[in-house]
C-alpha cells in the first residue's frame, strides 16, 4: 500500500513539473510558474500552480489536483498545457485592460460582497481578512470582478486595502456591503420534494428537485423543507444576511423556523414545531457533512433558530 502512494505522489510530482515546463514553453519569455500550497475555506489546503508575467498584476492560479484527474483521464500535458496558456494570455490581457478600473476605490466599494463561511474553521484565513461576525459565522468582504457564464472571479478583500479605502468601519459600512450583495447576487427560494424529507426522517438525503420560484407572501407549508441561497447558487447562505428577508420568511411562516446549513452555497429552511428535536436536526447535520459535502464547503455542524418575536437569529447547539 505504501509503496502503491509512493509511485503515485513520484507520478505526480513528475506531471507538475512537466506541465510547468510545457506551459513557459508555450507561452515564451517573460513568464515564470511557482507550485505551492493555497489555504481555501475551513483550512482546506490544495496544491495550486501560479503563472506570473513580468510588469503585471495578473497572477492566474490552477488547482494541480484537479488538472492530474485530467490527465489520469486521458488528456496529455501538452493538451493541457496549451489550455492553460490560452487562460493565462487571455487573463492578462483582461487585468491590462481593466487595471485602472480594478483600483479605483468607486469600483471597489460598488463590486464589494459577503460570503458566509465558519470562523472556528477559518482563524488563519481571517486574520488578514476584513470581516464581521455573525453568531459563530464570518460574513467576510469579497471584491467580485467578473461575473459571467463561465462563474464569477473575485478576491477576498484584505485589510490594508481597506484601510487605504478609507470607507469608515466595517460596522458602519457593512450594511453597504449587504445590499451590494443582493444587487449582484439576488436571493431564490425553492421548496424541495417530499423525497427530501428523508433527510429529516431518517438522517438521509433523498432525490433533491427544485420546484417553481415561491411568490413573495405566499405561506410556506408545515414540514416542508425550502432552499434558500442566490440565482447564482454560489455561496449562498449569506442571503439569509439579506436586509429583511428573515422576516419575510418568518411572515410566510407565520412562525419560527429552523435554518439548516445545508453549505456555503445554501441553507435549508424549516417551520419550528412542537414535534421538531433540535439535538436530531443536529445529528442530521453533522452526519450529512461528513459524508455528503466537500470539506471546504461545510458552513456549520449546528442548525439556527429565527424567531420572529424580537426578530432575533440565534444558534442552536447539541
Amino acid at each position: 500500500m505504501q509503496e502503491k502512494k509512493n509511485q503515485e505522489k513520484t507520478e505526480k510530482s513528475r506531471f507538475e513539473e512537466l506541465l510547468c515546463h510545457h506551459v513557459l514553453d508555450i507561452l515564451g519569455d517573460g513568464f515564470e510558474t511557482e507550485v505551492s500550497v493555497t489555504r481555501k475555506n475551513n483550512d482546506v489546503m490544495k496544491k495550486v500552480m501560479y503563472v506570473r508575467k513580468e510588469n503585471s498584476e495578473c497572477i492566474p492560479c490552477f488547482y494541480l489536483d484537479e488538472l492530474y484527474h485530467s490527465y489520469c483521464m486521458g488528456e496529455s500535458e501538452w493538451s493541457l498545457a496549451e489550455s492553460l496558456a490560452n487562460i493565462v494570455r487571455g487573463e492578462c490581457e483582461k487585468v491590462r485592460q481593466k487595471a485602472k478600473k480594478y483600483v479605483r476605490k468607486e469600483w471597489i466599494a460598488d463590486h464589494l460582497f459577503v460570503r458566509l463561511i465558519n470562523r472556528e474553521r477559518n482563524k488563519v484565513f481571517l486574520e488578514d481578512a476584513v470581516y464581521r461576525n455573525v453568531l459563530d459565522l464570518a460574513a467576510v468582504f469579497y471584491v467580485l470582478t467578473e461575473d459571467g457564464e463561465e462563474g464569477i472571479k473575485s478576491y477576498c478583500l484584505p485589510v490594508n486595502v481597506w484601510e487605504q479605502l478609507n470607507l469608515g468601519t466595517v460596522e458602519e459600512y457593512f450594511p453597504k456591503v449587504l445590499e451590494n450583495t443582493q444587487r449582484l447576487f439576488p436571493e431564490q427560494m425553492y421548496c424541495l420534494t417530499e423525497g427530501m424529507q428523508e433527510l429529516l426522517e431518517r438522517g438521509e438525503p433523498g432525490d433533491v428537485i427544485r420546484l417553481r420560484t415561491l411568490e413573495e407572501k405566499e405561506l410556506l407549508r408545515d414540514k416542508t423543507l425550502y432552499v434558500l441561497s442566490n440565482r447564482r447558487k454560489i455561496c449562498g447562505a449569506a442571503t439569509v444576511l439579506y436586509p429583511d428577508i428573515l422576516k419575510r420568511i418568518g411572515e410566510q411562516f407565520l412562525g419560527d423556523y429552523y435554518i439548516i446549513p445545508s453549505s456555503i452555497h445554501e441553507v435549508l429552511l424549516l417551520k419550528a414545531t412542537e414535534e421538531e428535536e433540535e439535538v436530531r436536526l443536529n445529528e442530521i447535520v453533522h452526519e450529512v457533512n461528513e459524508s455528503h459535502v466537500e470539506p471546504e464547503e461545510v458552513l456549520s455542524n449546528h442548525v439556527y433558530y429565527y424567531a420572529r418575536e424580537g426578530a432575533c437569529l440565534k444558534e442552536r447547539r447539541a
